[in-house]
């Protein structure tokens, strides 16, 4: 029997590993801002997300400015992404889980660009074996697309691979997706399950996954 709790981890992005919700609510709202109704704000914008960019920009400005909209987005991104805040602990969780030689995998309705960008400036580009990105799917979360083209090229079993998120969403697609959900109480409390999404763990600190990783039990 293996020692370690899964064969794969696969995490979200934006609200579980980093910081970012109201940046990129930022971002996208100044980059349409001057194309569409003053009633759209970063709270409208942050009601949009599920898709990535350019799909949620689609929502608020004609189709002939989404492009000019997306790449003022995509330059705000990169030239305040020190905005972007890893949460405390993730470092110290991510050096853990490689570690222990389980593999790691990104599931984000974000776009690939933006991923890259990210990965990059934070000094994470090869620390996820697989990553699956808005730009890779039709259907965002909860729907379990992405979740599952990382198992269509993953060595591990579904009942052995955890979905770590902060949104209902997340929980949702890894029940749709038939694996282990974890929920992260760190992230956007707007955007958390409620308490009918009843996911498998709910990790109140990047601690409490490395104390699943070392044995102990929630």
């Amino acid at each position: 029997m293996s020692a370690k709790p899964f064969d794969l981890i696969v995490f979200d992005m934006d609200g579980t590993l980093v910081d970012s919700m109201g940046c990129l609510a930022d971002w996208l709202h100044r980059a349409v801002k001057a194309h569409c109704p003053s009633s759209v704000t970063p709270v409208t914008i942050t009601k949009a997300f599920g898709p990535k960019e350019e799909k949620i920009i689609e929502q608020f400005v004609p189709k002939d400015l989404v492009k000019e909209c997306l790449n003022a987005y995509y330059d705000l991104y990169e030239r305040e992404h020190d905005r972007v805040y890893v949460y405390p602990g993730i470092n110290e969780l991510l050096r853990q889980v490689q570690a222990r030689g389980i593999p790691m995998a990104l599931c984000t309705g974000k776009s690939r660009r933006a991923v890259e960008i990210s990965l990059d400036i934070l000094g994470w580009e090869s620390l996820f074996e697989i990553i699956i990105t808005g730009d890779d799917t039709v259907r965002f979360k909860p729907d379990p697309e992405g979740l599952n083209l990382i198992l269509g090229k993953a060595k591990a079993s579904r009942g052995r691979t955890i979905f770590i998120g902060d949104a209902a969403a997340d929980t949702g697609a890894a029940r749709n997706a038939g694996i282990i959900s974890g929920c992260v109480q760190w992230g956007a409390p707007e955007l958390m399950p409620t308490e009918n999404a009843h996911p498998d763990y709910l990790f109140a600190t990047p601690q409490a996954v490395v104390d699943i990783l070392s044995g102990a039990s929630l």
